[in-house]
């Protein structure tokens, strides 16, 4: 199995770097722009194959990116497995402004008061990672989600703790791609942009 990552593609807030769980913005022009180039990535990863399933989180963010770097191969199949990490409390704040809140506040290790838990975070990952293996286990998936969703999907998927996500970094519009050798995932390329 191929899993492709894609981040979406700039909002205002990515850029601002405020935490954006639910809050459903739409991509800037530039991050538009971004998702259009994305799709020239497309025909070099697959070496000319196709997408056996496309996912994606449900937020427009995601949705846009979809459209707009994959629409030839299909409409998405939406889920909220997919959905960026509910950051309850510190919804629209950046790290400075949670800080001033909370000093020393750190994600990965403090969580969001009013929001998800990195437990249940890890859990809807592991759920979408069992999905896969069970309808997808010699297939190339493409599944579109945010930032922090992906690091903790990565780390899952490379039987990490979820925490652990903190070692990666991907930035809008990038994919990564984990191929699955001898029962394990590995990472293949990350952080590829356009």
């Amino acid at each position: 199995m191929k899993i492709l990552l894609l981040r979406h593609a700039e909002t205002v807030w990515s850029l601002s770097g405020q935490h954006t769980g639910k809050t459903d913005i739409e991509l800037t022009p530039a991050g538009k722009e971004q998702a259009r180039a994305t799709a020239a990535l497309f025909p070099r990863l697959l070496n000319g194959g196709a997408l056996d399933a496309v996912y994606s989180s449900p937020r427009r963010r995601a949705l846009q990116t979809a459209e707009l770097a994959l629409g030839s191969h299909g409409a998405p199949i939406t889920t909220d497995l997919l959905a960026e990490f509910d950051y309850g409390d510190y919804e629209g704040l950046t790290a400075a402004e949670i800080q001033k809140r909370s000093p020393g506040w750190n994600f990965w290790t403090d969580g969001c008061p009013g929001g998800e838990t990195m437990t249940e975070a890890a859990s809807r990952a592991d759920r979408f990672i069992e999905q896969l293996r069970a309808r997808h286990r010699d297939h190339t998936v493409c599944a579109i989600s945010h930032g922090h969703m992906i690091r903790i999907l990565a780390a899952r998927l490379l039987a990490l703790e979820p925490r652990q996500g903190s070692l990666f970094d991907i930035k809008t519009a990038s994919i990564a791609e984990l191929i699955a050798k001898n029962g394990a995932f590995v990472v293949s390329l990350w952080n590829l942009t356009a």
